[in-house]
């Protein structure tokens, strides 16, 4: 109520008078709006974000937990591990899942640090033995340069692939395997124990025969065996494990044929004794040093007396 007699009351009123002529309603009005709807719009923004992290998170977690690893492994170089058997040595391997393998001389052998595929998968250049260990959920597979596979989920068998030689063979010792080729990829062939597998390097083509398993895998004992062997494939084998080259000079010598068994022998000690048992000589030349400081092999010269 006013109090017309109080000058103070009625001075009061026109200076608020005089304030709410001087507000701007409208601009008030639009700046209230602008705040009314930041508010909504970030009630809306942090709604949308919480729903969208409801659903990408069960994904990333599935993506992380369960398709990256397998992304990686497939993306990633794998790391393997190469061992190699010098000449005159038999060197022995443990492979991850605890196959035992044992190289013959200039052989190599490359496998992953660990199997973590469905198949067990190894690479062999030379010749090898090898123990698989059994795993009826994961075969093991041998492949050489050459296409040739050997498959089992746990045997004992020999492999023998040398680059240079016209035919390789497998030798089953015990269990099972299957052999195939690149060339004939829906044939398998099943070996039983003490047979063996010739695979025609140049054809793919793969015979079967009995073989004399002792005899096919006595080197990596540190023995060589020969049973009505060929002195060409003596020569063949002698120059692998000593690391000489060996000359036949004369078609005829390559059809000669020796049995016998040799454990300690030197180069020289062996040939002396094929010497006795056939009408040969033998000559052998000195090591010459070659422009890289390394030496040339001993060159050995085998003929007909």
């Amino acid at each position: 109520m006013i109090d017309k007699e109080n000058p103070d009351s009625l001075n009061y009123l026109l200076e608020n008078w005089e304030k709410q002529k001087a507000i701007d309603a409208e601009a008030g009005w639009r700046q209230l709006h602008k705040r009314i709807t930041f508010i909504r719009n970030k009630r809306r923004f942090f709604n949308y974000l919480r729903n969208t992290a409801a659903i990408l998170l069960p994904l990333l977690l599935v993506f992380q937990y369960a398709l990256y690893p397998t992304f990686r492994e497939n993306r990633l170089p794998k790391e393997t591990i190469t061992v190699t058997s010098a000449p005159g040595i038999v060197t022995k391997a443990i492979l991850p899942d605890g196959s035992e393998v044992w190289l013959n001389s200039l052989s190599s052998l490359t496998y992953p640090q660990r199997f973590e595929e469905k198949e067990r998968t190894v690479q062999l250049t030379g010749e090898a033995y090898f123990k698989v260990v059994s795993d009826k959920k994961h075969r093991f597979n041998v492949e050489t340069p050459q296409k040739m596979i050997v498959s089992a989920y746990g045997t004992e068998f020999n492999v023998n692939a040398y680059g240079s030689e016209a035919s390789h063979v497998v030798t089953l010792a015990s269990g099972n395997v299957e052999i195939s080729t690149m060339l004939y990829a829906d044939k398998t062939i099943a070996l039983g124990v003490d047979e063996k597998a010739v695979m025609d390097t140049h054809t793919g083509a793969i015979n079967v025969a009995m073989a004399d398993a002792y005899v096919e895998t006595a080197w990596k004992d540190g023995k060589m065996v020969f049973r009505r062997e060929k002195l060409d494939n003596i020569v063949t084998r002698l120059s692998r494990k000593f690391g000489v080259e060996i000359v036949l000079e004369g078609e005829e010598l390559k059809g000669y044929e020796y049995t016998a068994t040799f454990t300690d022998e030197t180069i020289e000690d062996i040939l002396d004794l094929l010497a006795r048992s056939a009408p040969i000589s033998y000559s052998i030349s000195s090591q010459k040093k070659l422009e890289n400081e390394t030496f040339s092999r001993k060159r050995i010269t085998i003929k007909t007396q």
